[in-house]
């Protein structure tokens, strides 16, 4: 089914250039750009788990 393209509505284009221009605040940023400062610290504590791991496998064996 081709997709049909509609003409703009101009109401809804000049609403939509009322509304205010503002740039986002960094409490209004996505989840992954916050987030990253701990994720890095998480995966630190994961490769230092598996530093650990590796060194007492090798004791036992």
């Amino acid at each position: 089914m081709p997709r049909e393209e509609l003409p703009p509505d101009p109401d809804a284009l000049e609403r939509w250039r009322q509304l205010p221009q503002h740039k986002p605040s960094k409490q209004a940023l996505p989840p992954a750009a916050g987030g990253l400062r701990w994720t890095w610290w998480l995966l630190a504590l994961l490769a230092a788990l598996v530093v650990l791991a590796l060194v007492f496998q090798s004791r036992i064996g």
